[in-house]
């Protein structure tokens, strides 16, 4: 798949349904009860060609988040709220200004994914691989906010034999009742387990086959082999 597909299919995710109230009773389906809306409508919140999104976020409040990963030249923000169909750089411009050259430690510098938790915190992923490269001077990190204040809570750091230059943090799921969080490494496979009451963390299943692709099966669509692809989730 190539960027301009990937940039239609993450468009896409942002599109997201509002449902106009009804007052029609639900109907009994297959022993689950559905509701139908008669005159449901899809509402565009918001869309952006200009620059290339791989993540949106929804909190409990309806708040909408969009994260830009610096994949090409041709890149502002790298976290957003949607507010009145526009982006608004967040938490703030100042962790959104992150150029070439600067250190990247309190900045964002290559945001993958962003999520809502259910206790209020959005999880930021910044993977820090610019073009989808090594590592920027070791400033891969997960920045916890707090949706009540819009203030950093948290910021969680990796050590070199967690995620290395060439390990690519792609995606996250909290799990705030056991105090852990889950990130992917969707370049050299692997799982980083996050103590997020501690810090402290790991990787696991980097040698796993589980996580390695089969080098006997070649994919080979219309009828040309690809020999190397990246993969997002």
């Amino acid at each position: 798949m190539n960027l301009k597909n990937i940039a239609v299919l993450a468009m896409a995710l942002v599109s997201l349904v509002a449902c106009k109230e009804s007052s029609k009773q639900p109907k009994q389906v297959a022993n689950s009860e559905v509701s139908t809306e008669e005159n449901a409508q899809l509402e565009e919140v918001f869309s952006d060609s200009t620059y290339q999104l791989t993540g949106v976020a929804v909190a409990k409040d309806n708040r909408v988040f969009v994260n830009y990963p610096y994949w090409l030249d041709t890149h502002s923000y790298s976290v957003v709220e949607v507010k009145d169909g526009k982006p608004v750089p967040y938490p703030d411009a100042e962790w959104n200004s992150f150029k070439k050259g600067e250190d990247g430690q309190n900045k964002f510098v290559t945001v993958q994914s962003v999520v809502a938790d259910d206790k209020g915190f959005l999880w930021v992923v910044d993977a820090a691989g610019i073009g989808l490269g090594k590592v920027y001077q070791h400033s891969s990190k997960v920045v916890k906010i707090n949706l009540a204040n819009n203030e950093i809570e948290k910021i969680y750091r990796f050590p070199e034999n967690v995620v290395s230059e060439d390990v690519y943090v792609n995606d996250i799921r909290v799990d705030n009742e056991n105090g852990f969080a889950y990130l992917t490494n969707s370049n050299t496979g692997g799982i980083v387990v996050l103590n997020i009451n501690t810090g402290a963390s790991r990787l696991v299943l980097a040698n796993s086959p589980s996580v390695k692709s089969d080098p006997n099966y070649h994919f080979s669509p219309l009828g040309t082999e690809l020999k190397k692809a990246m993969v997002f989730y």
